[in-house]
């Protein structure tokens, strides 16, 4: 898989190798807004060797603590077959449950419950494809009631599924009203993708991590954690503007803080008007709060320095 990390709104996932050569060599990587663990997880899979030490900040506990139990094969399919989660579940535990918070969302927003008036659809496709339970939907679009001896994992299963549910749509295009066309292709396109499976893919491929021994992991506040000499530090900030942190993020704090440091301190944001930091790179990213391409904004992500360079600091 091209993404890296956990399925996290705002996550750097598919701009983290780019992000990540812009960094320079240090002894140490701080990771202090580290969300979904993806900056963390391509510097560790991809730059193994520009950094001694990769350390983890991320603030909500329960995330950290999703990103070890993947990293601990706890979402291996050999040992985890995952229940389906309805609207319901959803909202009685996603404060609680990172798991569901996350993967279960829309947008992985870790507000929203991920299926719309489809979910009757999706969970038929799921418990046909985790459990092998099978409902009058989901024979209707395979046309059988067992899995093929051959297709076994349920990533074959899922990729099955998509498979016939392309081949149904086809068929379907010939000899339907157009109204009536158009009604059900729509809805059978939105059962192309099994975003909870995908998502918990990503979730799996934690587990193939090494390097361990050289990765530490905090949950405190950005100021708390102590930057030791000989470190680079990235902080993908709550961006401004952003209601859901208006409230709960001083960035003119952030700011000074950044700016009085004597280690490089990077940031990633859309727009940084403060004259202390300079922007140094930017490239191009799809919004993932839309299942269409067609429908996805972009928005240049751009990152600034604190123009400081790396220098060796005695530890006071």
């Amino acid at each position: 898989m091209s993404d890296y990390g956990i399925p996290y709104m705002g996550s750097k996932a598919k701009i983290a190798p780019s992000l990540c050569m812009m960094l320079p060599k240090a002894e140490h990587f701080y990771d202090l807004f580290g969300g979904g663990f993806s900056m963390t997880h391509c510097m560790l899979k991809r730059f193994p060797h520009k950094y001694d030490h990769f350390h983890y900040n991320e603030i909500k506990s329960d995330v950290v603590d999703l990103v070890k139990r993947a990293i601990n094969s706890e979402f291996n399919y050999d040992v985890f077959k995952p229940a389906w989660v309805s609207r319901e579940d959803f909202f009685a535990k996603k404060d609680s449950d990172a798991y569901i918070r996350c993967v279960w969302s829309f947008g992985n927003n870790q507000k929203g419950y991920l299926f719309g008036d489809i979910e009757a659809e999706k969970r038929s496709a799921h418990q046909a494809v985790v459990f092998g339970e099978f409902d009058e939907f989901a024979i209707s679009i395979l046309g059988f009631d067992k899995w093929p001896s051959s297709v076994k994992t349920i990533k074959q299963k899922r990729l099955y599924w998509r498979q016939k549910v392309i081949f149904v749509s086809n068929k379907m295009k010939k000899g339907l009203q157009r109204l009536q066309k158009l009604q059900q292709l729509e809805r059978l396109q939105q059962l192309l993708q099994l975003q909870q499976l995908e998502q918990l893919e990503r979730l799996q491929q934690l587990q193939q991590l090494e390097q361990l021994e050289r990765l530490s992991f905090y949950s405190d506040d950005y100021r708390n954690i102590n930057i030791l000499p000989n470190s680079v530090v990235y902080c993908d900030i709550p961006y401004i503007g952003t209601a859901d942190y208006q409230k709960s993020f001083n960035h003119k704090d952030f700011f000074d803080w950044a700016s009085s440091r004597d280690f490089p301190v990077y940031i990633s944001e859309y727009d940084v008007s403060d004259d202390r930091f300079k922007k140094v790179y930017a490239i191009d990213k799809h919004s993932s709060l839309s299942n269409c391409l067609a429908n996805k904004t972009i928005k240049s992500e751009n990152l600034y320095w604190n123009g400081v360079k790396n220098e060796k600091r005695r530890v006071s």
